[in-house]
């Protein structure tokens, strides 16, 4: 990867810019800071001034009220009028009522009479005689309802012709929701907001604001005390919005540009200057060869590096000239582009000719051309040889590629005389060679190789299956020694069963680490076989039984007249596997070759035999039960039973079998498989046996072990299975009359039990078994015509609640089926019959439950 480099001088002057701008951005910011200091203090003045502005459209609202008071006063004194009717003559005057500052006035007579103005019951709802108390004559005070109602009173005294007291006038001003009073406040003065605090009360008596202003943005307050005739301690809060203005940037806007225009030359003066007073003198120091002691105190550390590191590459390259002169080999340096570099004396020798030469393909034969440029391109361990007939010689290059000063692969060509080996070598081939059957003996390291690795064994693995690996080693020998042996015709799956078998016997462990690939198909290929080819394939099981790899595969397949076979394996440090082979694969004329995920893959040429007999295969859609209980890899047999065409119902378990086989009608053969659980596998057949009556039935074991009693009448997979041999067990298997769940001597009805916990299920099954009831166990109505489309008229029994359109859905199928549920759910069809049973449900009622039901149904049946 290149090295991306800098410019110190840009560096400097990006820096210099940057400290530049900053100054600048501050400075811009304390300018706009500071101007909209002094414009907020200018605006602060400008309120307080709008405060008084305020303070007097209060008090002229308040004056005018009063005069209104008098007028209200004054005719109430000079008029006449009856007693009773003061209101009438009052609102005669509508335009001074209507349009003056009061909101409302009360009259409160000597003699106990009172009269109300109507318009008080609008802005307040009590009775207003408990709040003349706090009245003073002439003097205005604020007061407060019970229902909240902010008022400002005055009362005057009502005076006769006689200048005799008649009552008291009461009036007053609403601070509810005045706009009267709010608009001239606000329009007065043009401020946002306006708030009248009482601080003898601590309460507020007005506050209102413009429409459209925001209080969540920045404001401007004045608070200062409000003179005015109302008695009380008032506070007058004169709000103004505050908002940055254009005109706040227009007065900055000289400043900034002043301090932009200053900075800008103060920069430009400064980038001469670095230019001028640094890099000038450092660029005129580089074209500068001479050995003086650089001007620059901080440049002399870097001088001094320099002269060590060129002394250090002198003394290299003196060294490496000793000893590329001292050494009995020819060296030869060449750049990219194979121009020579250099030659050490004993390249110049061999070459008479390369002083001439401009690259090394001038004086190299043609011969080595080739293997130069795939030095040239990299590629590693490139060699050759060439002899030098002129002078006797040959000498054995080595072509290695390096990156030189200039970051390009080079190449260096390193030639050792080996005539004297090759003379040697060549005095050896004339002695007498080793006798072939030496030759055809195993290696001695190799066994002594296997026997070390062996020695571990035991410290993971029993006795018995060390002595049993020790066997088949042994087996697999004698094969090879064999030098000629008896051959058989059969097919190819038979000798992979045979000696997988033989494998299993001889190890005693898991069959199913061997996980054998062989069709139907090419198993049964009739070939010929003899013990060097038994010998080979046990080597290949073995080879893959041991393997640690995650996959642990053996695949065969034909390619026209062509076996192939390929092994997963790990014994690259286990030689004496791959001498078997190798010794196994000249016997039978076959190569091999490893793969490139490490697979092992063996070809050889077998020609099929035909055979007389005809093949037997499987009838269509024949129904197998798959019972897999622990067995490992279940899913793999079962993908091989559909690849035969045959309709497989897989089971868990033994009672899953027990439980759900009922709604089958007949099974062609029963797959029972067992890894450890050898009784459960014991347990079902004996059931199967006892159950029909009969001890030949279609049963197949499979064991992942080797069982150490097998029933009798039972077919046997032992070991690994794969297709063929599987289909084979089954031939023998579906041979026999197959196994029918549902007898003429049993009913003909089947109950299909739906939901419920494992303690309830248990309950039922137990209960049912007494009335030899088949039944079938699901766990909802989601998969109902699996079972009801081979039981037509079954008894559907609902433990649980079910969705009333799978209930319609199965009911419109299957017509015929009775539904009974022993629980009730709001959204239950009319089909379904209920029996009201307590949970959890006790034997007794399920007894009753089932009696009942079977009545049922034999009446029905009688009925038709």
């Amino acid at each position: 990867m290149a090295t991306v480099t800098d410019s110190l001088q840009n560096r400097l002057k990006q820096k210099a810019l940057l400290l530049m701008c900053a100054i600048f951005f501050v400075i811009a910011a304390l300018s706009v800071y500071f101007i909209e200091v002094l414009t907020q203090s200018a605006q602060e003045k400008n309120l307080a001034l709008k405060h008084r502005i305020v303070e007097q459209a209060f008090n002229g609202y308040l004056a005018r009220a009063e005069d209104e008071m008098k007028f209200i006063g004054q005719d109430l004194s000079l008029s006449n009028y009856v007693v009773g009717r003061e209101l009438d003559l009052l609102f005669s005057h509508h335009e001074v009522l209507f349009f003056g500052g009061l909101d409302f006035f009360y009259i409160e007579w000597t003699d106990g009479r009172y009269s109300m103005d109507p318009r008080a019951r609008l802005f307040t709802k009590v009775d207003l005689r408990s709040v003349l108390d706090d009245g003073l004559i002439n003097r205005w005070t604020s007061v407060e309802t019970k229902d909240n109602a902010t008022l400002l009173m005055l009362k005057t005294t009502l005076l006769s012709d006689e200048q005799d007291n008649t009552g008291f006038l009461y009036g007053f001003i609403s601070l509810n929701d005045n706009l009267t009073l709010v608009n001239e406040l606000l329009e007065s003065a043009g401020v946002s907001a306006v708030r009248i605090y009482d601080v003898s009360h601590n309460r507020v008596l007005l506050e209102e604001h413009r429409t459209g202003v925001d209080q969540s943005d920045a404001m401007l307050r004045a608070r200062l005390p409000l003179i005015s005739p109302v008695q009380a301690d008032l506070l007058l809060d004169v709000i103004e919005t505050h908002t940055f203005s254009s005109v706040l940037f227009s007065n900055a806007l000289p400043l900034i540009s002043a301090v932009f225009l200053v900075l800008f030359g103060f920069y430009f003066v400064l980038s001469r200057q670095i230019k001028t007073a640094i890099f000038q003198p450092i660029e005129a120091m580089v074209y500068d060869h001479e050995e003086a002691v650089l001007p620059y105190v901080e440049l002399q550390p870097i001088q001094h590096q320099s002269r060590q590191l060129v002394a250090s590459i002198k003394a290299k390259e003196q060294r490496f000239m000793l000893l590329a002169e001292s050494i009995h080999s020819a060296i030869v340096f060449c750049n990219e582009i194979a121009e020579i570099e250099l030659l050490n004396p004993e390249a110049q020798r061999i070459f008479p000719g390369s002083d001439k030469a401009r690259t090394v393909f001038d004086f190299m034969p043609i011969a080595c051309h080739q293997p130069i440029q795939e030095a040239l391109k990299g590629n590693v361990g490139v060699t050759f040889d060439l002899t030098f007939n002129e002078l006797g010689q040959i000498y054995h290059w080595q072509a290695h590629s390096f990156k030189n000063e200039s970051g390009y692969r080079g190449l260096l060509l390193v030639g050792k005389n080996i005539t004297q080996e090759t003379r040697l070598t060549w005095q050896l081939d004339q002695l007498q060679p080793l006798s072939s059957s030496y030759q055809k003996t195993v290696d001695s390291d190799a066994v002594l190789s296997e026997l070390a690795y062996l020695a571990k064994l035991p410290n993971s693995v029993g006795s018995d299956s060390l002595k049993g690996w020790l066997s088949l080693l042994l087996s697999v020998l004698d094969d090879i020694a064999l030098v000629e042996s008896d051959v058989d015709l059969m097919p190819l799956g038979t000798v992979f069963c045979q000696e997988s078998e033989r494998v299993m016997l001889a190890m005693g462990v898991e069959a199913n680490r061997a996980k054998i690939d062989c069709s139907v198909e090419t198993g049964a290929k009739v070939v010929a076989v003899d013990a060097h080819f038994r010998g080979l394939i046990r080597v290949l099981l073995m080879m893959v039984m041991s393997n640690d790899m995650a996959e642990r595969r053996l695949s065969v397949r034909f390619n026209k007249t062509e076996l192939e076979m390929v092994a997963m394996n790990d014994m690259a440090l286990r030689p004496l596997f791959f001498w078997m082979i190798k010794r196994l694969l000249a016997d039978v004329n076959g190569q091999q070759k490893t793969l490139q995920n490490g697979a092992l893959q063996l070809n050889m040429a077998m020609q099929e035999q035909e055979s007389d007999a005809p093949q037997p295969s499987l009838a269509p859609n024949r129904v197998v039960a798959w019972v897999a209980n622990d067995y490992p890899n279940a899913d793999a047999v079962s993908e091989a039973l559909e690849r035969f065409g045959l309709i497989v119902k897989s089971y868990v378990s033994v009672d899953s079998f027990f439980t759900q086989s009922s709604a089958l009608s007949q099974f062609d053969a029963v797959l029972i498989g067992c890894d450890k659980e050898t009784e459960a596998q014991a347990n079902i057949t004996l059931s199967l046996k006892l159950k029909h009556k009969r001890d030949h039935l279609p049963i197949v074991w499979l064991n992942s072990t080797l069982p150490v009693d097998v029933a009798e009448h039972v077919y046997t997979l032992q070991g690994g299975f794969f297709d063929y041999n599987l289909y084979q067990v089954l031939l023998k298997a579906c041979s026999v009359e197959g196994i029918c769940t549902v007898h003429a001597n049993e009913q003909d009805m089947c109950w299909v039990m739906v939901g419920g916990s494992r303690v309830t299920k248990a309950i039922w099954y137990t209960e049912l078994e007494q009335y030899n009831i088949a039944t079938q166990w699901l766990a909802d109505l989601h998969s109902h015509h699996v079972v009801l489309s081979y039981q037509p008229k079954a008894v559907v029994v609902l433990l649980e609640a079910q969705p009333a359109a799978e209930i319609e859905a199965a009911q419109s199928a299957f017509p015929n089926v009775a539904f009974y549920s022993v629980q009730r759910w709001p959204e239950m069809p009319d089909n379904v019959v209920f029996f009201d049973m307590v949970s959890p449900n006790s034997s007794e009622q399920i007894r009753f439950f089932t009696q009942d039901v079977m009545k049922q149904n034999t009446n029905s049946r009688s009925n038709e």
